[in-house]
């Protein structure tokens, strides 16, 4: 099409327009040529328009009968750098519908997947007949230009940091960024500018942003511009303005002050799951995005399906794959893998060689696990133990102790059902954090911490967030012992033991305002202490000790919308009363009676190759490995439900006991 270079299907979402992972086809209809699927993006000739700032006309026509109702999505000046129309109703009462839809404040800068500029689609389908655009022509191009030179530096030490940083001009467009900036992975596409997504704190309304590695220059029309730089959740944000004049260079320090130090009390942060691809061991880019978010340890996982991986990383694992640039921030080879839609995706941390499993053994989740284990690996669950059916997987492994963590929190919403549930059986499972980028957040905006000592060493970080003195956050700072021992921690008493319980939290304000903190026992919430608008709390509290249980705490900040929240929570303490068990004697049964209806939908289900990631790679082998696989795995669940009979029996005997008085 005239001023079009190029016409692509994407596989998911593009420039704020929501996909599927349906393919796109091309179709004639009546004699037109037609674009059928879900998401069709545009990338607009640079030649006639590049970054402008103007309104933009674009005409669709589409086949009804073939379309749901669609929206428009384009590169934008302003907020989030992504503009999007509302949904778009098809017209049945006629086979063909055109439709004109003004893009307001285009920029057609190419910062969309793979280049483009505009994007039409819908999840559920649209036939795309034909495309036209056309400029206004009301850009203002600037005349006078000067130059700002940026210095990041932490405030306390002096030192030149990497960061976040966003600079706007009085109408809130961000000047693309220079080549000085950190070049970014998106997928395949290689950016400088990313959009700061709602659930991210920033301190500006306008939410395009780039990262630096501490300097940064650029040259940019005169004027008045904002500045926001932000360095994870321990710094307080900057946010303030400064002026460009004609030919002069303005130099600008950033100043980002901390909050608090989590590292001098041992804490450091980590992300389980991010994915950047690396080609060498040392790339400084790449650690550059991890760092400027101040993450101690960056997982950065290569991503596999039963076809092959993606996401590289070299092939040096284990202490090999480490790097840091600065000896303070760490990005370290794992896997994410094996995934399906049948059982979930899994995450295996600290391997001392890649585990990915071959085709013909793709759903022996435990062989990966158990293989994991040996390397002195650390593996659990992704995407809150519940997408992709983790639940299924996990009700197979979680019996022979495979399982050491559940990814609880994610995208801006914690999800802990599944995981009280194995926790009220008894087992013993830790919480993890992970970004998921690029896929749902920047690196660090969820986290992991784990005490390891003031001085960080990665093996010692690895090990405590194996043994559980870790929490999870998206904000909120936390602290909590019982009786002196840590997050993590098993407690041995006898019945009627006092037990103090000791717990704190502190939100940096910039983040969120601090709502409360809550005690958590057996899935309850037994006490609530408000933080009645202070950014600190601490509380002190004994409870006497009539039985097992598990207990742990969690935070919240006021944003508690849907996939919108600001909270933490810790790994549990294990409090063992007379040597019982730590399950709930209230719910045991029925949760049991659970999982084994999950290992009945493995085996009876059928499987969806539309449920995996990457359906156009994976379909036909899945189908046809499936068939083959799922009758050799009934061993395997015929132990777990064996295992699950002696949990039902030794929770029965111990019912007895306690009713005869025995206990």
């Amino acid at each position: 099409k005239e001023h079009v270079t190029k016409v692509f299907g994407t596989g998911t979402s593009a420039l704020g327009v929501p996909g599927s992972r349906a393919n796109l086809q091309l179709k004639m209809i009546d004699a037109r040529a037609c674009a059928v699927g879900s998401v069709i993006a545009f990338d607009v000739d640079d030649a006639w328009a590049f970054d402008i700032d103007e309104p933009v006309t674009v005409k669709l026509t589409i086949a009804t009968a073939l379309s749901t109702p669609f929206v428009v999505g384009w590169d934008k000046n302003g907020g989030t750098g992504i503009g999007t129309t509302e949904p778009i109703l098809p017209d049945s009462s006629s086979p063909y519908q055109t439709v004109s839809v003004t893009l307001d404040r285009a920029r057609l800068a190419g910062q969309g997947t793979q280049g483009s500029d505009v994007a039409v689609g819908s999840r559920t389908g649209v036939a795309l007949c034909d495309f036209s655009i056309a400029r206004s022509g009301t850009t203002v191009e600037p005349k006078a230009f000067g130059t700002v030179r940026l210095t990041v530096k932490d405030v306390r030490t002096g030192a030149v940091v990497p960061a976040r940083v966003g600079i706007y001009d009085s109408t809130g467009r961000a000047p693309l960024a220079s080549e000085k900036a950190i070049m970014l992975q998106r997928y395949a596409d290689d950016v400088r500018m990313l959009a700061v997504n709602d659930r991210t704190f920033w301190p500006s309304a306008n939410r395009q942003a780039f990262y630096v590695d501490g300097r940064y220059e650029a040259r940019l029309p005169v004027g008045t511009y904002e500045l926001a730089a932000t360095r994870g959740l321990e710094y307080r944000a900057a946010h303030f303005n400064f002026d460009i004049r004609q030919d002069k260079v303005t130099d600008v320090t950033v100043p980002l002050d901390r909050y608090v130090d989590m590292a001098s009390q041992g804490w450091y942060s980590g992300d389980s799951h991010i994915h950047l691809t690396r080609d060498k061991v040392a790339d400084p880019l790449v650690w550059g995005m991890v760092a400027a978010e101040d993450i101690f340890v960056g997982n950065l996982l290569e991503m596999g399906n039963i076809s092959g991986t993606h996401f590289k990383q070299p092939d040096r694992w284990g202490p090999a794959s480490r790097y840091a640039l600065d000896k303070q921030h760490y990005v370290v080879t794992g896997q994410e893998d094996p995934r399906t839609g049948m059982m979930g995706h899994t995450i295996h941390h600290n391997l001392e060689s890649q585990l990915h499993p071959s085709a013909e053994n793709y759903f022996f989740y435990n062989k990966v696990f158990e293989e994991s284990h040996k390397q002195g690996g650390t593996s659990g669950f992704a995407h809150l133990g519940q997408g992709f059916n983790g639940q299924r997987g996990m009700a197979l492994t979680v019996p022979f102790g495979l399982v050491d963590f559940i990814e609880v929190l994610q995208a801006g919403r914690i999800y802990t059902d599944v995981w009280y549930r194995f926790l009220d059986m008894g087992y013993r499972i830790n919480p993890a954090a992970g970004s998921d980028w690029p896929y749902s957040d920047f690196p660090g905006i969820v986290r992991n911490y784990a005490k390891a000592s003031r001085q960080l060493d990665l093996d010692a970080w690895y090990k405590a967030f194996h043994d559980g003195q870790v929490f999870v956050t998206n904000g909120p700072l936390i602290d909590f012992s019982i009786n002196g021992k840590p997050m993590g921690a098993e407690l041995r008493v006898k019945k009627g033991t006092p037990l103090t319980i000791t717990a704190s939290a502190q939100l940096n304000p910039d983040v969120d305002k601090l709502n409360r903190l809550e005690l958590v026992a057996l899935s309850e919430v037994i006490a609530t202490v408000p933080a009645d608008g202070k950014d600190k709390i601490t509380s002190t509290r004994t409870l006497t000790a009539d039985h097992s249980m598990w207990i742990a705490v969690r935070a919240l900040g006021d944003r508690q919308e849907p996939r919108n929240m600001v909270v933490a929570h810790s790994a549990p303490i294990y409090v063992v009363v007379d040597d019982q068990p730590t399950w709930n004697p209230e719910t045991l049964p029925m949760l049991v009676e659970y999982q084994r209806n999950q290992l009945k939908d493995l085996m009876t289900q059928p499987l969806e190759p539309l449920d995996d990631l990457e359906p156009w790679e994976t379909r036909d082998l899945l189908l046809e490995v499936w068939d083959r696989q799922r009758p050799n795995m009934q061993p395997k669940i015929d132990e777990a439900n064996a295992m699950y009979d002696k949990l039902i029996e030794s929770f029965r005997k111990s019912a007895g006991r306690r009713a005869t008085g025995q206990e």
